[in-house]
């Protein structure tokens, strides 16, 4: 009984792959219209992907004038150290 099962399942596998195919070998020539239509759809995904590397970039550098400008803001101002014993000879103090 096993091996009658096995014997079945086995040929449905190979019988179609030696039956030849009907079917279409080459594609459809595309019309005009249609390759003219791939074409604007291409270049509309080439500008939206342009579009948002460009929003990226703007993004970026607005984040990173920011930090600058915060760094600026708060950055600690400079002062002169302080003689810690007193006035060297000759300084004014």
């Amino acid at each position: 009984m096993r091996l009658m099962v096995a014997l079945a399942i086995v040929s449905s596998l190979v019988v179609p792959l030696a039956v030849p195919a009907e079917a279409q070998t080459r594609l459809p020539r595309t019309s005009p219209a249609e390759r003219s239509t791939d074409d604007i759809n291409r270049r509309i995904r080439q500008d939206q992907r342009i579009l948002g590397v460009e929003q990226d970039i703007w993004s970026e550098s607005s984040r990173i004038r920011q930090n600058v400008e915060r760094d600026r803001l708060f950055a600690p101002r400079y002062l002169p150290p302080v003689p810690r014993a007193g006035c060297a000879r000759g300084a004014v103090c």
